[in-house]
């Protein structure tokens, strides 16, 4: 007896392959727009970063607080190198005690108490070479020993009586009654309208084994002998 098997038909076939193309095209389509989409996030990230917009990392991170700009140190004061020409003199009129030095305005090293002592004197600035007047100076201050400081005036000498006489600085001192007598150092303390500023001390010869101090002296009361 002959069996016979059923074989499939061409029409079954062909429906078969059909429908395994239609499948693995519904994949491909599938995985093209799941590609597009990938491509869209991303070129939407890289076009907000080149605008310079924030990036989704960006937006995720809370902004920090900007710290506040320091505030900026005032300039300091800068330290200036100067020269003084002095000379120290008996005044030409007399002391608020009275008294008055037996010759006036003639130099002198050598002062008595409750004598008027003036000290007459150039301020040169090293740095330029020029030199200071009132104009350049916002201070000058002669520093004597006891805490005593005496503001210094920029003055034509002779108070304008003498046509064309030098303009210098000046102090007037009247020594005290009480003040001790010996050596008088003094400091001359310049402060300038630039900011800068600096002292100067007068240079002494010293030789106490020959008695000499070329320093101003204090050496006792007017009335003494």
């Amino acid at each position: 007896m002959q069996m016979t098997g059923r074989q499939p038909s061409k029409a079954g076939a062909d429906s078969k392959h059909q429908q395994g193309a239609w499948a693995l095209g519904l994949l491909a389509a599938i995985a093209g727009l799941m590609m597009v989409a990938v491509m869209g996030c991303t070129g939407a990230a890289v076009s907000q970063a080149e605008q310079g917009g924030p990036t989704a990392e960006e937006e995720a991170t809370p902004a920090s607080t900007p710290e506040p700009a320091p505030v900026a140190a005032a300039p300091a004061s800068q330290e200036a190198k100067f020269f003084c020409y002095v000379e120290t003199l008996t005044a030409d009129r007399p002391s608020i005690y009275g008294f008055m030095a037996p010759r006036g305005c003639a130099p002198s090293g050598v002062f008595k108490r409750g004598e008027r002592m003036v000290w007459r004197f150039v301020v040169l600035d090293v740095a330029t070479g020029k030199e200071v007047t009132s104009e350049e100076a916002d201070s000058v201050v002669l520093k004597l020993p006891f805490l005593v400081e005496e503001k210094a005036i920029f003055k034509q000498r002779g108070d304008g009586r003498v046509p064309g006489a030098p303009w210098t600085w000046e102090v007037c001192w009247d020594v005290p009654l009480d003040y001790p007598v010996g050596t008088l150092d003094y400091t001359i303390l310049i402060a300038l309208k630039d900011g800068r500023q600096g002292e100067w001390k007068p240079p002494a010869l010293v030789d106490p084994s020959r008695g000499i101090d070329s320093r101003p002296q204090i050496i006792g009361s007017i009335n003494d002998a």
